[in-house]
């Protein structure tokens, strides 16, 4: 296992609270925000607008002006991930990155700006997010969210089922 952390950086509200410092990804076009240090994309823009489409362009071309990997459909592990974990189970791309950190060997996760609202389209991928963070979790790495809009590893009514008590969840303050 490597000895250190990921920091992964969503677009979502609180991206711009995380570290400079490190290794840090940036989900989808986050390096024309910021800098990190690897930019992991799987969305197929041949779906998308001409918008989405230009701006992941503009951040291919920035990784590769930065020197940084950049990862994508073609060049995202799939197979080796799929056989060593055994699923494909992957509703967005944040959850190509958590399993990437986790077969990398990373022994802490912090996420920032990974919110996956459950008002929003994210509601359908959160699943993925939660699964594997949890598979995260059993493998003994340490999982931080940061961010009070997130909803990650917790439930929608945001109380520990059974009890009246709100839920903590995985959040960090």
């Amino acid at each position: 296992m490597k000895d250190g952390k990921v920091t992964i950086i969503g677009k979502g509200d609180g991206w711009d609270k995380a570290p400079t410092e490190g290794e840090c990804w940036g989900v989808t076009q986050l390096n024309l925000r910021r800098p990190v240090t690897r930019v992991i994309d799987m969305n197929d823009y041949s779906l998308w607008g001409e918008v989405e489409a230009r701006e992941a362009l503009e951040s291919r071309q920035k990784a590769l002006d930065d020197n940084i990997p950049y990862i994508d459909l073609m060049s995202y592990p799939l197979r080796k991930i799929v056989d060593y974990f055994g699923t494909d189970y992957f509703s967005n791309t944040v959850d190509y990155t958590l399993a990437m950190a986790i077969y990398e060997g990373f022994k802490e996760i912090d996420l920032y700006g990974v919110n996956m609202a459950v008002d929003s389209e994210y509601a359908y991928q959160k699943p993925g997010v939660d699964f594997w963070c949890g598979v995260a979790l059993g493998k003994g790495i340490k999982v931080n969210v940061h961010g009070k809009e997130s909803t990650i590893m917790l439930t929608q009514t945001g109380f520990l089922y059974g009890y009246k008590y709100p839920q903590r969840g995985l959040i960090c303050r």
